[in-house]
């Protein structure tokens, strides 16, 4: 379609988490420790030669699952299986074999998680949302819920953070189109985690507004069709999501105080996009959230304060399958 678009080879490395590592770490990028193995290694052999705390990743599976830390060589075997008994259920493992028994371990790298949105043209990050994520993510799993932007991180930590973005995506030769990445910042020490050549996933976007009038899949399309977006700008105040985590396994039957979380200052939207009655599974199997609450407000703190507040009006009945 002559449609600008990154090279695919540089896809190919950001799409495999293994690759990626490999590729920054021959860059001279400050990683965590990591290797590769297969899943029909033997798992005890594989925790004896690993350093703890460590975390397991499948390289098939994306939004965390599967996403599993272990802090000892009995958690680490635990995982292993766990792992294994997902993968063995998953659409991935029966289209790619090989893929799909392949395992990434690295170090645990402690802090708080970020996210970077941005579009690269022509080499060039051009940044468009630095997004916090306030709550704790430290394990045994990583599942996401509030995302807020702009970030509260000192204006020095942000531009580091961008800058990192910007080389990674550099040395993986992303050039031009959409990226994706979420580092964790510890202190002074700021981490990649990974780097997606794609925009943010979900209905997350929504909280993405630019002005004189644009969503982020219009700055995407823009961008791939040679249109100028350097003047569209991220709309002022602050803007978040949740997404709803799914508290149990079993049958969703009702999904109640709807209207009450709707009615708290700053709420203004809430989708719940798995419909009644049908079976809902947690992380690390699951790979789908309940849904998404949105909040916009003057602030940071205003925007996490109503999502919070409107999640804990939200309550969530299942019944064991």
């Amino acid at each position: 379609l002559e449609l600008t678009h990154h090279p695919s080879e540089a896809v190919r490395y950001a799409r495999d988490k293994a690759l990626m590592r490999k590729q920054l770490s021959a860059a001279g990028v400050s990683s965590p420790w990591f290797h590769v193995a297969s899943l029909h290694d033997d798992p005890v052999g594989v925790a004896s030669r690993t350093g703890f705390p460590c975390v397991l990743k499948p390289l098939s599976l994306s939004a965390s699952r599967g996403v599993i830390r272990a802090d000892a060589p009995e958690e680490f075997v635990r995982a292993w299986h766990r792992i294994r008994g997902i993968l063995e259920e998953s659409d991935a493992a029966r289209r790619s074999q090989d893929v799909a028994t392949e395992i990434l371990i690295e170090a645990y790298l402690p802090g708080r998680e970020v996210a970077l949105e941005g579009i690269v043209s022509a080499g060039e990050l051009r940044t468009l949302a630095v997004l916090d994520k306030p709550d704790l993510m430290d394990g045994p799993f990583f599942e996401e819920t509030i995302l807020v932007t702009p970030s509260r991180f000192p204006e020095q930590v942000q531009e580091d953070i961008v800058s990192l973005v910007s080389r990674c995506a550099a040395h993986l030769g992303l050039s031009d189109g959409p990226i994706h990445a979420e580092l964790r910042v510890d202190a002074d020490r700021i981490s990649l985690l990974e780097i997606a050549p794609r925009s943010i996933g979900g209905r997350c976007s929504r909280i993405l507004r630019f002005e004189p009038g644009g969503s982020l899949e219009e700055l995407i399309l823009r961008h791939s069709l040679g249109m100028p977006h350097d003047d569209f700008l991220r709309e002022p105040g602050a803007a978040g999501v949740m997404m709803l985590p799914i508290p149990a396994a079993g049958v969703l039957r009702e999904v109640v105080g709807l209207e009450a979380a709707l009615e708290v200052p700053g709420i203004e939207g809430l989708e719940i996009t798995i419909p009644l009655g049908h079976t809902v599974v947690p992380l690390p199997e699951g790979n789908r959230y309940l849904g998404f609450l949105f909040a916009r407000a003057e602030t940071p703190d205003h925007v996490e304060n109503a999502l919070r507040a409107a999640h804990a009006r939200i309550e969530v009945r299942i019944e064991e399958a």
